[in-house]
């Protein structure tokens, strides 16, 4: 214990620059090296690990391009932040205005005057990358699209994406609207685990019925919810100018991906290349759990204290690891034993420690109580007092 606390004294003051060598040199080995076998062919491309976001492969990841409907990714962003917040709700009715009805390009086929669920629209979004459908949504919840577009540049703001501004909410084609595959990856991330997203994106086919009874077939634009082992869900994007764009997700074992495509030359290309993204990262990766934030560390009596008390890491500590290295991980750790009780539930009470092969700090992360740790009440103590004579 005393040699390992020495250790992390001493590493602790470059624990960053070893976690950033550590991120940077898998990068320049994918891209210098293996990266180069995946012939990618689209003007950009991005792989990342979901939870570490380390990037796994790269392609003009800053670059900064039209991104079409991958637009759409922070238009639900919004709609489910006010779904979040209770400023909309699921089962609130949308009448689809005239402007919404007329948009171009990819729609549900929404009838002007008609009223629309909001969890349907959502939907015909998600899957058939409807502009209608997004145009009513950005309608409904900002009383203007160029109001909810103001609320997406915000966003844009709030996550420091340096490449990224909106002028529409669709993607459809405007001049100084661009994304890059690295800002497009951090707005996804924000919508993949939302419960409607990932109920939607799954979805093949399905009819879509409208107020009038009138059907609309919808077929999910992202193709790869049939073929690709693992799948989550994405975003397709098209036009002349973007291209073929695609941003997908999938999960394997421990192992989440996030890849983007932009700039394929086909629809065939960006589904392949999206394919060789991901089967890349699976094939050569993969993602250990080294501290579970659900299973306790200890079970420990404080000073003074009645009970015991289950002791937690107050969050899950995950590495990414490559197949081809024999890399180990041991871990340590400190409670604080000066502590008296009564302790509340979600104290800090230590630390636990992640050691490399190499017997170096690669994290840390604090232990808490997540049940009160009770005192020892004055009579209690005194018999306590009286059974020890």
């Amino acid at each position: 214990m005393k040699k390992r606390l020495i250790c992390y004294v001493i590493a602790i003051l470059s624990i960053f620059i070893i976690q950033s060598s550590f991120q940077s040199s898998l990068a320049y080995a994918v891209n210098s090296q293996e990266g180069e076998s995946l012939n990618i062919t689209s003007k950009s491309a991005l792989l990342l690990d979901y939870d570490t976001g380390t990037i796994l492969y790269e392609k003009n990841a800053n670059e900064r391009l039209p991104i079409a409907s991958m637009t759409k990714l922070a238009s639900l962003a919004i709609v489910f932040d006010s779904l979040d917040k209770g400023i909309i709700k699921e089962n609130d009715n949308v009448v689809v205005s005239e402007n919404a009805a007329a948009v171009g390009g990819s729609s549900a086929f929404l009838d002007a005057g008609a009223s629309y669920k909001v969890s349907d629209l959502i939907k015909t979004v998600i899957i058939a990358s409807a502009n209608d459908s997004t145009v009513a949504l950005a309608e409904f919840v900002a009383g203007s699209e160029e109001s909810f577009v103001v609320r997406m540049n915000k966003l844009v703001e709030k996550l420091n994406l340096k490449d990224t501004n909106f002028i529409n909410s669709t993607g459809l084609p405007a001049e100084n609207h661009y994304s890059s595959a690295h800002d497009i990856a951090k707005i996804y991330k924000l919508i993949c685990n939302n419960e409607l997203y990932k109920k939607d994106a799954k979805i093949w086919m399905e009819d879509f019925i409208h107020p009038s009874g009138r059907k609309t077939g919808l077929v999910n634009t992202n193709r790869l919810v049939k073929t690709f082992d693992g799948i989550e869900g994405g975003k397709t994007g098209y036009t002349d100018k973007a291209r073929f764009c695609l941003t997908a997700s999938a999960k394997r074992e421990n192992l989440r991906v996030v890849g983007v495509i932009i700039g394929a030359n086909d629809s065939k290309t960006r589904f392949a290349e999206m394919s060789k993204l991901l089967s890349y990262g699976f094939a050569n990766y993969s993602s250990k759990y080294i501290v579970n934030s659900e299973a306790p560390i200890a079970i420990h009596k404080f000073k003074s204290a009645k009970n015991q008390v289950n002791i937690y890491a107050k969050n899950d500590i995950i590495k990414l690891v490559k197949k081809s290295d024999d890399e180990k991980f041991t871990t340590d750790y400190q409670i604080e034993e000066n502590l008296k009780a009564p302790i509340k539930a979600g104290t800090v009470v230590g630390k636990m420690f992640v050691f490399d092969k190499n017997n170096m700090v690669v994290d840390e992360v604090e232990l808490v109580v997540k049940e009160t740790a009770e005192s020892v009440g004055v009579i209690e103590s005194l018999r306590k007092v009286i059974n020890n004579w």
